[in-house]
């Protein structure tokens, strides 16, 4: 994720914040 995560930004922080609200 750290790879994308200057292109995809806001969706890999959506994807992390989702699975961490997912999994507490």
């Amino acid at each position: 994720m750290a790879r994308i995560s200057g292109v995809d930004l806001p969706r890999t922080k959506r994807i992390e914040i989702g699975l961490t609200y997912i999994f507490g």
